[in-house]
């Protein structure tokens, strides 16, 4: 059909048939397979207001240094991802659009889980979106590893897994924006973390997650599930404060907005659930499991088991207190469940579950901002969230935003 191709891998042509008059078409190939710009222990540079385009292999990589900036960059059209950092302090991606990726947008690694020590590295302000058109999984449009870095107001959308990768230490993420994602993806997240009950100190607050996965037909599928954020695996110790998720609960063992499966010691506090189909949903490791699975979690090389200790001092009573987790200040609108598969162990207060608009400026637009005496404010004492923040800002790279999207 007009838009189809096949590639003859023993001769190497490539048959396209056409979507139009191909006389009128530009084809553009590239036969690029190295990285467009490599920087090895360089510090204090900035790359501003360029363009990087059609390549067969990453776009920007920086190893080690100091204080590098990619500002108002557009970074398209590469086989693999964006941009990558790997290591050294203080880099950063300000007011770029990474987009059109074989793989994904940005690979952050920087900061010392053995010591705590932070990479102080961001991503701000930039647009990522139209990922994993190769790899389809595990290529999100940030994926940030290692301690102390942060991911701000930025935009990321049509990514067929996660958006977020997060695995390491004391990350910051906020007032971003994210939707249309984990729409090819089942047991994922618009966030996900996994595996590591030492992965402490984690913070997403003001973040508006919708429309992800399927989110039209949230009961019929995948098979197990979609959420907005995913602590999988014994992750612990998250803070989920002020969040939006809207139309980010699916699949027929189903997933909430919150998915915990088998942490302990993360506060959901301060946030609004809206046509879920569950606000927040677990899935309980109980006793032995969860003692097996920890256990030598303190002794493993990686980590300093007395830094971590100061640190996070209730990690000295880890293998106890399984599924404990705490669920408060919760605004629940129009969802078909608030708690799925509650093991009856986590702690709760001042939630408020309503089928009634509980006063939205404007929740058809998507403003979820509450005006002044809704119930919500004074019942259960839901401090205001500063949607109006959320996502991108003109700065002096960004002059214009795109027109807000929301899905039909």
């Amino acid at each position: 059909m007009p838009g189809e191709w096949h590639l003859d891998r023993a001769t190497g042509v490539l048959y396209f048939y056409p979507p139009a008059d191909p006389a009128k078409a530009v084809v553009e190939l590239s036969t690029v397979d190295a990285t467009f710009v490599e920087m090895d222990n360089v510090s204090h540079v900035t790359l501003q207001g360029l363009l990087w385009d059609l390549g067969c292999a990453d776009g920007v990589v920086v190893r080690g240094g100091r204080n590098c900036l990619l500002a108002g960059c557009t970074v398209r059209r590469f086989a693999g991802n964006g941009v990558e950092i790997h290591g050294g302090t203080g880099h950063g991606v300000l007011s770029c659009d990474v987009h059109s990726m074989g793989r994904g947008g940005t690979v952050v690694s920087g900061g010392d889980r053995k010591t705590l020590t932070p990479g102080r590295h961001f991503i701000e302000n930039c647009h990522v979106f139209d990922l994993s058109r190769i790899d389809h999984t595990y290529t999100p449009a940030v994926g940030m590893t290692g301690v102390g870095n942060r991911i701000a107001h930025n935009l990321l959308n049509d990514v067929r897994s996660s958006a977020i990768n997060l695995t390491g230490n004391d990350h910051l993420v906020e007032l971003n924006e994210v939707f249309h994602v984990v729409w090819e993806s089942d047991d994922q997240g618009g966030v996900d973390m996994c595996g590591n009950p030492t992965y402490r100190g984690n913070e997403y607050r003001w973040n508006y997650w919708h429309h992800m996965g399927n989110w039209r037909s949230p009961a019929q599928g995948p098979g197990c599930g979609q959420a907005g954020i995913r602590l999988d695996d014994a992750i612990s110790g998250t803070l989920v404060y002020g969040n939006v998720f809207e139309h980010c609960s699916a699949g027929r063992l189903g997933f909430g907005g919150v998915q915990i499966h088998g942490g302990k010691d993360n506060v959901v506090d301060n946030n609004v659930f809206v046509d879920c189909m569950a606000a927040i949903s677990f899935s309980p490791w109980g006793d032995a499991h969860w003692r097996a699975s920890v256990g030598k979690a303190l002794d493993a090389p990686e980590i300093d088991k007395s830094v971590y200790l100061a640190r996070y001092p209730e990690l000295a009573r880890l293998s106890e207190d399984h599924d404990v987790n705490t669920v408060t200040r919760s605004l629940v609108v129009r969802c078909g469940q608030f708690l799925r598969r509650d093991s009856g162990r986590v702690r709760l207060a001042e939630n408020l579950v309503t089928a009634e608009d509980p006063g939205f400026v404007d929740a058809a637009r998507g403003d979820f901002r509450l005006k002044d005496g809704s119930p919500a404010l004074e019942r259960i004492g839901l401090r205001p969230i500063p949607f109006d923040e959320i996502g991108l800002y003109r700065d002096e790279f960004r002059k214009e935003l795109p027109a807000p999207a929301r899905p039909e």
